[in-house]
């Protein structure tokens, strides 16, 4: 799979061309199909978000600040992607097109990273084969396009990835921390790097090729400690303004409240988010952090109620952002998220297809590479057991993406160079002005008689 005698140069340049290609699509996908989208709730939020903290007020509630004028203190989103708009809207970029050329820009950063982790686990062609695979991915596209913070979230994740590979490759105690540091980062863009966190550490450490026994455990925790190191002093100080324990952000509530109702567990919206279970989270004139736990409360309190029906919710929820439950029906759900129906049900088919190649890589990157592929497994299974923790949402599943395009890109490379290996020998085997092989032609047979 490796081709250490390429010339060096041919890599850089080549995955530059990649990336140029990745910023062209996401700002095509922005001008053409952005203008057709309804912005989502979430992607407002952001926006308006940025314009507090650009203006200064700080992490206060935008709905409660742009109608009546009052600053409210807010954790209901994590709060590194909204600082990276409000940079941006302080150089003046302040408007939603704006917004969604910054994620683009962020989107295409991601390119080279899955070409890096590609390289190092299989070789310069699997590394640039997968960075074609995320600069095309029409589901990296829409979510780059999204002003939500998605973009952000799985190149962070894509980052922490390539810090893992580095630890498991020469387990020192200063790489598992900044493999830590760099999930710690992830998880102020989207808090379900909380839940990959460990996974990720886990298998890093449990794949590091020196360390034995206690080692092991100790460089995890230290890697842990980095992790909580970043997203402590959010969270302290979220905690303090809102008069309540807040770890990353507060929306994880309404997320169980609208997945864990009468609705999510049985009928069409199986496994789904329904947003007329949010009950708690309507009260009017309720301080965010008594919404948050009365909508938690109420999240869990049906999944405690209802036991019978969590194993088949969770597969559900875990088919449906997979592409194998409803998908149709995911696609204009999807439109709720800043998503354009007809490119999402393209999505779906690309994802699928992106799937169905990445299965056989996945099998020889294991065989080929060992232990030394675990991270990218830590990946994919982390972002999945997020999604069997909340709801059956393919968007959860994007930072497994420049892992699949690994795998996929694995399978492809040997594909093709087995193909090519076989012409050569076949060419080889002929003799100096030989006419080219043909396969041999069958002639019926005579029958005596």
């Amino acid at each position: 799979m490796t081709d250490p005698g390429a010339p060096r140069w041919r890599f850089p340049r080549r995955l530059s061309a990649i990336s140029l290609a990745a910023l062209a699509v996401r700002i095509g996908y922005t001008l053409v199909v952005g203008p057709r989208l309804s912005v989502g709730f979430d992607a407002l939020w952001y926006e308006l978000q940025a314009g507090t903290l650009a203006a200064g007020h700080g992490y206060v509630d935008p709905d409660a600040f742009y109608r009546t004028g009052t600053a409210v203190a807010t954790a209901n989103f994590p709060p590194l992607w909204p600082a990276l708009l409000a940079a941006a809207n302080r150089l003046g970029v302040d408007t939603e097109l704006g917004y969604a050329l910054v994620g683009a820009v962020v989107g295409t950063v991601t390119v080279p990273v899955a070409a890096l982790i590609g390289r190092r686990v299989a070789g310069p062609a699997v590394g640039l084969v997968a960075a074609a695979l995320v600069a095309l991915s029409p589901a990296l596209v829409a979510a780059d396009g999204s002003l939500m913070a998605d973009s952000l979230y799985v190149l962070a994740l894509a980052l922490a990835t390539l810090a893992a590979l580095r630890a498991q490759s020469l387990p020192t105690p200063g790489r598992f921390a900044l493999m830590g540091v760099t999930l710690g980062v992830a998880a102020l863009a989207r808090s379900d790097a909380l839940i990959v966190a460990p996974v990720l550490v886990a298998a890093t450490a449990w794949a590091a090729r020196e360390p034995v026994g206690r080692r092991r455990v100790a460089l995890g925790g230290l890697a842990l400690a980095g992790t909580v190191a970043v997203v402590l002093p959010w969270s302290v100080l979220a905690s303090v303004r809102l008069g309540s324990p807040v770890v990353v952000s507060s929306n994880s509530a309404s997320l169980l409240e609208g997945a864990n109702c009468a609705t999510t567990y049985a009928g069409d919206l199986l496994g789904a988010w329904d947003p007329g279970c949010l009950v708690e989270t309507r009260r009017p004139g309720v301080r965010e952090a008594d919404w948050a736990g009365a909508a938690r409360a109420a999240g869990l309190a049906h999944a405690l109620d209802h036991p019978g029906r969590l194993p088949v919710v969770v597969a559900v929820r875990v088919l449906r952002a997979w592409g194998l439950w409803a998908p149709l029906q995911q696609a204009r759900l999807d439109v709720d998220e800043t998503r354009h129906r007809d490119w999402q049900v393209g999505s779906w088919v690309a994802g699928l297809a992106l799937s169905a190649v990445a299965l056989p890589g996945a099998v020889l990157l294991a065989r080929r590479a060992g232990r030394a592929a675990a991270p990218l497994a830590a990946v994919v299974g982390g972002s999945t057991v997020v999604v069997a923790l909340s709801w059956g949402n393919p968007r959860f599943l994007l930072a497994a993406v420049p892992a699949l395009a690994v795998s996929a890109a694995t399978t492809i490379v040997v594909t093709v160079s087995g193909v090519a290996e076989g012409r050569h020998r076949l060419d080889a085997g002929r003799a100096p002005g030989a006419r080219r092989w043909r396969p041999p032609t069958r002639t019926p047979s005579r029958r005596p008689g």
